[in-house]
């Protein structure tokens, strides 16, 4: 026997709403009319439980589609909010960051090679050619480098003087180096004319050169004479301020009024702080193969007559 026991449904609207929002399908009729004479709907215990699992079932099918919308939305949104994770979720990123590493630290390889190269292979010391001349049978005496204080009592020279009795001499470098400076010189007090250059070494100093047609003080005549030798000198000067010059190039050629027309050649240890002035031969290797030290003889001979015996380095 079913249980007869009715309940007035007048107040019980639990669908109101979503059937109309397309939410829930339209249910089927579970339920029955006892008493159509009635005002309201009565339906049986059993029927109401049944509709009860149902909207249980409904609701919870809801609830879930619900849930799987928010989670599909939240990883929508993941890669925004997280580069990081999305590069780890992703796996050609993964390959991709794998893949940068290298191409970063290979530059860094690269720059750091010349420093290596540098450090295993450091720079050779300076060696200079014993003489600024091409033909080095073209002077006939050298004037020694000495110091203000020399022992010896000669007087200060901060270089190396190269005579020659010829006309035209061709010049070389006797090092490696960049150019500094290449210029008509005017000389102070007497006027005499003369071609200055210098370069700097790989090594850091400072090789100067003064192409003089002659020596010592000078009249007006041979001044304007000196004037159009040192022109042609200039005209001669197969380089420019800042080249790079090898050891042995041609350089130009000095142009001679008599037996004490010279290249002065002196050696500065650096372009930076008071000038420190070294001895070029003792950046000679071949200088005891060299007759440089017995043509110093020769010039100490005429202008000493004799009296004194210089080294090549007088300190």
């Amino acid at each position: 026997m079913s249980d007869e026991r009715v309940y007035d449904l007048r107040e019980f609207h639990p669908l109101d709403g979503l059937q109309n929002k397309g939410e829930l399908p339209v249910l089927p009729q579970l339920f029955s009319l006892d008493n159509p004479g009635k005002k309201g709907l009565q339906v049986s215990y059993n029927k109401i439980i049944k509709l009860g699992l149902l909207l249980t079932i409904a609701l919870s099918a809801c609830a879930a589609e619900g849930t799987t919308t928010g989670t599909s939305g939240s990883l929508t949104q993941e890669p925004g909010n997280g580069g990081a994770e999305a590069t780890a979720t992703v796996e050609p990123n993964s390959t991709a960051a794998a893949t940068t590493v290298p191409a970063q630290t290979q530059p860094t390889a690269t720059t750091e090679q010349p420093q290596s190269d540098q450090s295993s292979d450091p720079l050779q010391p300076l060696n200079l050619l014993a003489t600024p001349f091409v033909d080095v049978g073209d002077y006939w005496g050298v004037q020694p480098f000495a110091t203000k204080t020399n022992q010896l009592g000669v007087q200060f020279h901060n270089g190396i003087d190269y005579f020659t009795g010829q006309e035209k001499v061709a010049i070389q470098a006797v090092s490696d180096g960049r150019v500094t400076f290449v210029d008509v010189y005017e000389r102070q007090p007497d006027g005499a004319f003369q071609i200055n250059l210098a370069w700097q070494t790989p090594t850091g100093e400072i090789i100067s050169y003064s192409l003089e047609p002659s020596a010592g003080p000078a009249d007006q005549a041979k001044i304007a004479e000196q004037k159009l030798l040192a022109q042609k000198m200039m005209e001669s000067m197969t380089i420019q301020v800042g080249e790079q010059i090898v050891q042995g190039q041609f350089l130009g050629y000095l142009y001679g009024q008599d037996d004490w027309a010279h290249v002065h050649m002196s050696l500065k240890e650096s372009a930076r702080g008071p000038e420190k002035w070294l001895c070029p031969t003792d950046f000679m290797p071949t200088v005891e193969e060299s007759d440089l030290a017995s043509k110093s003889l020769i010039w100490a001979d005429r202008l000493y007559k004799g009296s004194k015996q210089p080294q090549l380095c007088n300190y």
